[in-house]
């Protein structure tokens, strides 16, 4: 899941929303700052234009000697800690001030220290105007706005950080939320793919678009369960309804054929309805049987089983079996510390392996071996089936589970196309899953099963 996480939607959509978050935070922040360096610059302005215009008041009402008079009582001031101050001839030639020199040219100007003469690289901000005949410049260190850029940047960098950090968690713990609901819902999903139609999506207290979304594919199942359970209680019923006639067809026809015989006439035609009657018959059976498996009641009867005991009871049967039609039975291994068991039907699981076991013998030919195991892997037990014979198509391998399906190269054998049918239905009903490898050559049915044998 660590891992997973990481490719979910929700995780992109936070991280999505956190990038547009910091980038509309970054241009904020931006914003702010030029707002606050426009109010200290203008405050500069300001200051210096009153100090301008209180000097060319002086100036007109009492003279340049007044002028000269005011600037000498601050030249002991230096420039660094108040206004600068500097009053030049219309030649350029300094006349008094804190200023060691600067422009002649009017205006506004952003000067470095060392440009005034000062021994200092900050910037400083003039500005210059005539004074009648003469140039006057009035400035202020920008020694402020210095300041103000500093601590605005170091103060959005710890934000940022912050910001970014609490974003990342904050997406990370909402996708890993939504990735686990995500995830519960997964499951119960794979379980309904697995045939488990009981299994349901859950629904949070939120109440929001996921347990919704939920509700409405919770509803979709139970009319889907209903449908199934329906379909199959019809199959059971005609399966039942049949079952009393077909019987009484068979036991006409092997009467008859009985008395055919007994009077010394043998009719071949008779002897293949009684065969037909017979793999009807079987086929119904067999119907039956798979619906009383799929009905869960021989759950409850579960016991704790030696599979290894089991295995080898059914390969000490069907050796001779084997034997006849050309093909041998081994037994590969069946080891575990404390034995290979599991809490399971005895009769039901036989007869899986007897299935898979002659599935093997009819579809394959002389000189096969049909190897079976079982062996504990970790909390599972795996038993495989497998042989050397001619295989099944891959595109056949997720259908040959269905009820009357059957392999095209296998139509013209013996069989009602249930015997795997019946194999699905019991692992099913102990928990179990099925896959079909390739054995390289031939195929190998793999079944996995728990040692509870609850489903989960």
């Amino acid at each position: 899941m660590r891992f997973e996480i990481l490719k979910s939607s929700p995780l992109r959509l936070g991280i999505a929303f956190s990038i547009l978050y910091l980038a509309c935070f970054s241009i904020a922040s931006v914003i702010h700052y030029r707002t606050l360096e426009s109010k200290f610059l203008l405050r500069i302005d300001e200051s210096i234009v009153e100090r301008y215009v209180a000097i060319r008041d002086v100036y007109e009402q009492l003279g340049l000697d007044a002028v000269i008079a005011v600037a000498e009582k601050n030249n002991e001031l230096p420039m660094q800690y108040t206004m600068g101050f500097h009053l030049a001839s219309s030649s350029g030639q300094r006349i008094v001030g804190n200023v060691p020199t600067c422009t002649t040219d009017p205006g506004w100007l952003e000067i470095p220290g060392e440009e005034l003469g000062l021994d200092s690289a900050e910037l400083y901000r003039f500005y210059t105007a005539h004074l009648g005949d003469n140039v006057l410049s009035l400035g202020r260190s920008l020694k402020e706005v210095d300041e103000l850029r500093a601590s605005t940047l170091a103060s959005f960098t710890r934000t940022f950080l912050v910001s970014t950090t609490l974003a990342i968690l904050g997406a990370m713990l909402m996708a890993f939320r939504t990735h686990c609901r995500i995830d519960r819902i997964s499951k119960s999903m794979d379980n309904v793919a697995a045939g488990n139609l009981d299994a349901r999506l859950p629904i949070g207290s939120t109440g929001d678009d996921i347990d919704q979304l939920s509700i409405k594919m919770n509803d979709a199942l139970d009319r889907l369960k209903g449908t199934v359970d329906g379909m199959k209680q019809v199959s059971s019923d005609i399966a039942h309804d049949l079952k009393t006639p077909l019987n009484r067809l068979y036991i006409n026809l092997e009467e008859a054929a009985r008395r055919r015989y007994e009077a010394g006439d043998t009719d071949e035609s008779l002897e293949k309805a009684l065969d037909e009657a017979e793999n009807i018959n079987s086929t119904f059976e067999a119907l039956l049987r798979i619906a009383q498996i799929e009905a869960g009641a021989r759950r409850a009867q579960f016991k704790s089983i030696d599979i290894c005991a089991l295995m080898h009871s059914v390969a000490e049967v069907y050796a001779p079996v084997v034997q006849e039609e050309g093909q041998t039975l081994t037994i590969d291994s069946c080891t575990a510390p404390s034995g290979v068991t599991m809490m399971g039907d005895k009769d039901l699981l036989m007869q899986m392996l007897v299935n898979l076991i002659e599935n093997a013998i009819r579809h394959c030919g002389d000189g096969t071996n049909v190897v079976l195991s079982a062996n504990q892997s970790g909390e599972d037990i795996l038993i495989s089936v497998g042989d050397n014979g001619p295989g099944i198509p891959e595109a056949d391998r997720e259908k040959i589970f269905r009820r009357l399906y059957r392999v095209e190269a296998s139509r013209t054998t013996p069989g009602t196309g249930l015997g795997l049918s019946m194999v699905k239905a019991i692992s099913d009903l102990h928990c179990g899953n099925i896959d079909v490898c390739d054995n390289k050559p031939g195929v190998r049915f793999d079944l996995r099963f728990k040692q509870v044998g609850e489903c989960a």
